[in-house]
């Protein structure tokens, strides 16, 4: 009777094993390997880059915008150097006036053409070129042409308003792209005056909130959809001895404490109009080409199994010069030399960290 009872036992236990290796297919739960493959299915994909220059054009603007001119090789060799799909185009620190006058042509990205406008009004002079990219003729010489925007503007700056009746001008609407990162570069040697009046000169009562801008950005770019997308850079008067050294021509210029503050809740670089143009302007394109070169994952990794490959070589995990994982948005980011270019392969596998049933 013990044998047979025992002969039954096995024959049960035997069964239930073959039967959990037979289901293990369809039954049981394992923690399976993720992959993306972000050439294919990136949320964000870093092959576009738009870039807005607001270019303050009051009377004691000159030099600056000469300096801006003659550096502007510093500024377009890295996007030359990874192929960057990019939109470049200029407006002033009177477009503002947009807001107050709807006729107002100053709130065009307009570098397509000499525009008639009405009497006391800036006439501004262009190359022919509207959007600058990648394949404009004579880059350097259109740019050249286009970022000079003389010093007959309004002395009421007002650079915050400025970018965004800019932006938002139908006019302009061939500038932008939805998907691509969006690079304001702000360059002004007086304060920021955006108000909410026609008079609001230098009346911080009057002031629209730093924050107000940075939520329209966010609104503008749907960065709840797609992520935070863009910067606000900044080449002001950062210090009094900046301000001095600018002020022997006799023209006054005004530290500025809204620009960097906008830099600052924005991710941009602050630049000073006081030092060399070339390295600034290298710093400012090398954070555009790092932010905008994010990758979302679809789920949260452990973070010890992240390997990243680019073109099929392994990428380190190194800040200066690989690449590092931000857990509240869970984002892969690329910094320095190990910043791909715009048709790299860029594989990115890890296993989740929750179990996938």
């Amino acid at each position: 009777m013990y044998n047979q009872v025992a002969r039954k036992a096995i024959m049960m236990a035997s069964a239930v094993a073959m039967l959990a290796s037979c289901s293990k297919g369809t039954d049981s739960f394992s923690l399976l390997k993720d992959g993306a493959d972000y050439k294919q299915q990136a949320v964000f994909i870093p092959k576009k880059i738009d870039i807005l220059w607001v270019i303050d054009n009051s009377g004691s603007m000159e030099t600056s915008q000469n300096n801006l001119a003659s550096n502007f090789q510093s500024f377009i060799n890295r996007f030359n150097q990874y192929n960057y799909d990019f939109h470049m185009a200029v407006t002033t620190t009177d477009a503002w006036e947009k807001q107050f006058d709807s006729s107002s042509v100053k709130a065009r990205i307009r570098d397509g053409a000499k525009l008639e406008t009405a009497p006391n009004t800036y006439v501004t002079t262009s190359s022919g070129v509207f959007v600058m990219d990648k394949q404009t003729a004579n880059l350097s010489n259109v740019f050249s042409t286009n970022i000079k925007q003389g010093t007959l503007g309004n002395g009421d700056e007002r650079a915050f308003e400025s970018f965004k009746q800019a932006l938002l001008e139908p006019f302009n609407s061939n500038f932008r792209r939805e998907e691509a990162f969006l690079a304001v570069i702000i360059v002004s040697d007086e304060e920021d005056f955006s108000g909410s009046s026609q008079s609001a000169f230098e009346d911080a009562s009057k002031n629209y909130t730093v924050q107000s801008y940075v939520d329209f950005l966010d609104s503008f770019t749907n960065a709840a959809t797609n992520g935070k997308n863009y910067s606000v850079n900044v080449i002001s008067v950062p210090d009094s001895a900046c301000k001095t050294q600018l002020s022997t021509d006799g023209f006054q210029r005004k530290i500025s404490t809204r620009l960097p503050q906008l830099a600052d809740l924005t991710g941009g670089v602050k630049g000073s109009l006081c030092s060399n143009f070339g390295d600034t302007l290298e710093l400012i394109s090398d954070s555009i080409i790092q932010l905008s070169a994010v990758f979302k994952l679809s789920r949260e990794p452990q973070v010890d199994t992240i390997k990243v490959t680019v073109d099929g070589v392994a990428v380190s995990n190194d800040v200066n010069n690989g690449w590092t994982y931000n857990a509240s948005d869970l984002t892969i980011t690329f910094h320095g030399t190990s910043v791909p270019g715009a048709n790299a392969n860029i594989q990115i596998d890890y296993y989740p960290k929750s179990i996938k049933l």
